[in-house]
């Protein structure tokens, strides 16, 4: 797993995971949620091309 949130609203958490294949994604889906009586539900979201990666935000000098 790369990261985790724990959020308020519709769901309890977002995990983002990164997968070498779908093969890879159903037999850890499988493991983690599927098998596990703690988890009711589970919805995916598959990420189709990566805009932004980096963590910092460009923000101008004042009079810049």
């Amino acid at each position: 797993m790369q990261q985790c949130y724990y959020l308020a609203g519709e769901w309890d958490f977002v995990l983002v995971f990164l997968v070498r294949s779908m093969d890879q994604y159903v037999e850890l889906t499988r493991s983690l949620f599927l098998e596990s009586s703690n988890v009711k539900t589970f919805n995916t979201l598959v990420v189709m091309n990566r805009v932004k990666t980096e963590r910092t935000v460009p923000v101008d000098e004042p009079g810049g």
